[in-house]
């Protein structure tokens, strides 16, 4: 028990030393995107997580050296990377699952489809580790497909995803049944470490923030919840997808007074 709690002290104070680092390497890098007010700020600020996510799983190893403990390490890391890969291309005119697919029937191959594939990808080989049976290899591998594209649905507004994500962690901290509770509660800290810079626009989480930060949220979930709970989880995210595809957040968030005063709470 000593060593997660090291780990967890000396994690969150990597991170508080590397949230100004990491925002200067992408400035002086140029990693620079417009945000919804036409200002330039650093994108990819999402790793920002990553060595505290690895400080900290090396000291919990010592107290529980579990299997899933290396799947969450591995499949954030590897979301945040190909979502970095995104955040640094240029082109932007491919919005939404309709532009990527319409660039694949054109024998393009987008940055955004290949985040959709690599993230498919990534949810079958972690699913494949934690499932016993074929229904839930299926289900496992859509929730947390669906997951690691859920966050990016809410990065649109400054803070806004962070708000959505420390909302469901705080949900996922009290449900969890397992070593995931140290993991939600290392990131709702980091997290609260991240979000004033986030509100304020000084930076964006960009894709590389919001894949790492929803693919977590489906491995943690996976492991956790029992299987007609996580059937349930799929359909709302498909629910919540097709929705997104066909109407605007921000537009339906600007509409109601309560989810708008939360919205801008912090700004």
């Amino acid at each position: 028990m000593q060593y997660a709690i090291i780990g967890f002290v000396i994690a969150v104070m990597t991170g508080k030393f590397f949230l100004s680092q990491i925002y200067n390497i992408l400035f002086d890098s140029n990693m620079l995107q417009e945000n919804f007010k036409g200002e330039k700020i650093p994108i990819g600020m999402g790793l920002f997580f990553i060595p505290s996510l690895i400080i900290f799983s090396m000291f919990f190893q010592l107290y529980n050296n579990d299997t899933g403990i290396n799947l969450i390490l591995v499949g954030c890391i590897l979301m945040a990377f190909v979502g970095y890969l995104d955040d640094s291309t240029v082109d932007k005119s491919n919005k939404g699952l309709k532009g990527h697919i319409k660039q694949l029937f054109k024998n393009k191959v987008t940055t955004g489809m290949l985040k959709a594939l690599a993230g498919f990808g990534i949810s079958l080989y972690i699913s494949l580790s934690i499932s016993n049976s074929l229904q839930e290899i299926i289900i496992n591998t859509l929730l947390i497909s669906l997951f690691t594209n859920f966050m990016n649905l809410w990065d649109l507004r400054p803070g806004r995803a962070t708000k959505v994500f420390i909302l469901i962690a705080i949900i996922g901290f009290f449900l969890s049944i397992s070593y995931t509770q140290y993991y939600f509660a290392l990131f709702i800290c980091l997290s609260l470490i991240y979000i004033k810079g986030d509100l304020t626009a000084k930076y964006m989480l960009g894709d590389t923030g919001s894949n790492l930060l929803g693919i977590f949220l489906g491995i943690c979930f996976a492991i956790d919840l029992g299987f007609y709970y996580k059937i349930a989880l799929v359909v709302f995210l498909i629910v919540m997808h097709i929705f997104a595809e066909k109407v605007s957040f921000s537009k339906i968030i600007a509409k109601n007074k309560l989810l708008n005063k939360i919205d801008m709470m912090g700004r």
